[in-house]
């Protein structure tokens, strides 16, 4: 029988690798019974809870405590597996012993602060937490540190104006509402933008602020709705209006819309020519794994939350019904548009009656989800859209355009693409199939799985 040393660095090693169910299937219930070693039910939790199975990662840190109450690390991953479950108030109980064990453990102050901020109290002492993580992490400017120092100012501003905090939370719960994390997503572009991110290899996947979107209707539906004038002029326009920061967007559309005429009409386009672009679709979820391995510098230790900055979410289109107006998402159920009418019907009404004097931080929450409103005219699009804050990225400026855009580079997409459709009025198809085609190794298992070349009647 090997040892529990031996054992654990296996179990190390397959975690490192990412490979979970591995590590689960080396630890089975017999084995753990034999060793009794508090470190091997820790891992395995952390297995257990990398495959979401949070009911068993819980059983299984129970189990690490039990044999080592001194543990600190199984406190803190406890905790984590209960914030993921949403239980908030067990998981705080569970940092804040991590932290009597180890009064230097700044990843549990971390998502202490985290489960607080989520949970809605004890607002003061939530900033403190986040504030004594800052003074312990020696990483001073990575993404945690980035986010924690978000934090502070996003709590402060609650704390500092009650109606705002009433906004921000229904907004959270819009955004919560039109999450998507399944499937696939196709993003339609042009020949020359295929060729950076395929062909030349070494370009990174950009997205721009919302203020740099091509269609300059873009992030006014929801204002429509809510009827909602600029809170930072009076009405004689005689005041300037202070600069409210916007996200950062990218625009895709469900996998199934990879050849859609409409859409190669609006978005397939190269030099402005309609049907001449192409669509790119990718996996989701291995678009935002990569993305946050990039920001978190491929770590995969399990013991500080990465909290969910970068999501995918489904655009709403407003049906401007005077007598009924709603929002509809497509393919949703009854009961998840009926929820978002609710919410929206409440924002409404909170916006309206709003009374503050902290107008630009007002806008700023608003327009964290003024890009998931569209017309109903748009609604057989069928739009996804990523929407970044942004803060751990690097901002950058093209300066040859006019107005200099602003946008962020995320990562190379090269190697996560299912599939590629080229234009129905693409010129040579053939030809530009065959060098995407070779451009990867011939034994490459990162090569699209189909090269396509639209066959719809475009006039």
């Amino acid at each position: 029988m090997a040892t529990s040393e031996k054992l654990y660095q296996q179990a190390e090693e397959l975690y490192d690798k990412k490979q979970y169910q591995e590590v689960i299937d080396l630890l089975t219930d017999e084995v753990l019974e034999q060793h009794k070693e508090a470190e091997l039910y820790n891992i395995r939790g952390m297995a257990l809870d990398d495959q979401e199975k949070y009911d068993g990662a819980i059983a299984d840190y129970s189990k690490t405590i039990a044999i080592n109450p001194n543990l600190a690390a199984a406190y803190n991953n406890r905790g984590l597996s209960l914030y993921n479950k949403g239980e908030y108030e067990k998981a705080i109980a569970d940092y804040d012993k991590a932290i009597q064990l180890n009064s230097e453990y700044a990843d549990a102050y971390y998502n202490q602060g985290l489960a607080k901020r989520e949970s809605g109290r004890e607002l003061e002492t939530c900033i403190r937490d986040f504030e004594t993580y800052l003074d312990i992490t020696p990483e001073k400017n990575d993404i945690w540190a980035k986010r924690a120092k978000d934090f502070i100012i996003e709590l402060r501003e609650k704390i500092k104006d009650k109606e705002v905090a009433a906004i921000e939370e229904l907004t959270s719960r819009i955004k919560k509402l039109l999450l998507t994390t399944e499937g696939g997503i196709a993003h339609y572009t042009g020949l020359s933008v295929l060729r950076k991110l395929i062909l030349d290899e070494d370009n990174l996947f950009r997205i721009s602020e919302g203020s740099f979107l091509n269609d300059t209707s873009e992030g006014t539906e929801l204002f429509n709705y809510l009827q909602y004038q600029s809170f930072n002029c009076k009405p004689d326009g005689l005041i300037a209006a202070p600069f409210a920061p916007k996200p950062f967007i990218g625009s895709f559309v469900a996998e199934e819309k990879y050849d859609d005429l409409n859409l190669w009409r609006f978005y397939g386009k190269e030099d402005g020519v309609e049907a001449q672009g192409c669509a790119i679709t990718l996996k989701m979820k291995d678009f935002i794994e990569e993305i946050n391995l990039l920001l978190t510098k491929g770590q995969t230790e399990n013991n500080r939350k990465i909290e969910d900055d970068i999501n995918f979410y489904r655009v709403a289109y407003w049906d401007h019904d005077t007598t009924n107006p709603n929002f509809h998402i497509p393919g949703a159920e009854k009961v998840v548009e009926d929820e978002l009418n609710t919410l929206m019907q409440e924002l409404k009404e909170k916006v309206t009656q709003y009374k503050g004097e902290d107008r630009p931080v007002l806008e700023k929450y608003l327009n964290s989800i003024a890009f998931l409103f569209k017309s109903d005219a748009y609604k057989n699009e069928n739009e996804i859209r990523l929407v970044i804050k942004g803060i751990e990225f690097e901002k950058k400026c093209a300066r040859e355009s006019n107005p200099p855009k602003v946008y962020i580079e995320l990562v190379n997409i090269r190697n996560l693409v299912k599939q590629i459709t080229l234009g129905p009025k693409v010129s040579k198809p053939d030809e530009w199939a065959s060098a995407i085609y070779y451009s990867y190794d011939t034994d490459s298992e990162n090569r699209p799985e189909k090269i396509l070349i639209s066959r719809l009647p475009y006039k």
